[in-house]
């Protein structure tokens, strides 16, 4: 089943004035700076907000909440700039402490976010944010939030964030497959993941695909990537 609508008719919406297109923007901007930080994450926000909006359609949202989950995406890991670059960059397994702090990065980035009257609505991209490492079975952080009652856009970032990690190369796991990916996802349903958005996700893989598919060849080489396994997943090796 296709989407009745695409990718960039969604981000369209959103863009109809100048000071709207300045938020997309800046959103993006301030993503790939926080990507900076670790050259391990190529553009991982900007994968996350794309896998983000795809799923937040399949699953019925309208083009305009839509947006708002794509902002959310391209500032998820925003509150990483308050934590320390050797935790981050750090090559071997965290300690207890360092994984405290790596924790403490969801609450940092709503803090951040939150003055922006734009983001710091009820289920704004403040929100969002904060949520987007609650798991559906309440074992996530920072709240320890489950079900219903973690925030729709929250649930819809816990999955895209996942799904652009597993493709990348993190020091607990090297870069998986796109198959593997939607099988991880299929296995994480109802536990860590809303078993209703993985279902709606592996409804529309051919879409997914077509999201991956260009980071894929234009980051072959990065550190970041297992480029030639995640094409041949793709079928365009």
């Amino acid at each position: 089943m296709l989407l009745s609508c695409t990718l960039s008719d969604c981000l369209g919406t959103f863009r109809c004035g100048q000071m709207a297109a300045t938020v997309h923007q800046l959103a993006e901007t301030l993503g790939r700076a926080v990507d900076a930080k670790d050259k391990r994450l190529f553009e991982h926000s900007a994968l996350t907000a794309e896998l983000a909006t795809v799923l937040a359609l399949a699953h019925g949202l309208s083009h305009k909440q839509a947006d708002v989950v794509h902002i959310a995406g391209h500032l998820h890991d925003i509150g990483k700039i308050g934590i320390p670059d050797e935790v981050l960059r750090k090559p071997g397994a965290l300690d207890a402490h360092e994984w405290a702090l790596i924790r403490e990065h969801p609450v940092i980035g709503a803090q951040i976010l939150r003055p922006i009257d734009l983001f710091g609505s009820k289920y704004g991209v403040a929100e969002l944010v904060q949520t987007h490492h609650e798991r559906f079975d309440g074992s996530g952080y920072p709240g320890g939030l489950s079900g219903l009652d973690i925030p729709l856009g929250g649930r819809i970032l816990a999955i895209a964030d996942s799904m652009a990690a597993m493709l990348e190369n993190r020091v607990y796991h090297p870069a998986m497959t796109l198959d593997e990916v939607f099988e991880e996802v299929e296995r994480c349903a109802g536990n860590r993941y809303d078993p209703h958005l993985c279902r709606d996700l592996l409804l529309h893989t051919r879409e997914i695909t077509d999201v991956v598919a260009p980071h894929a060849r234009r980051w072959r080489g990065s550190e970041a990537w297992s480029a030639a396994g995640l094409l041949t997943g793709l079928g365009a090796a």
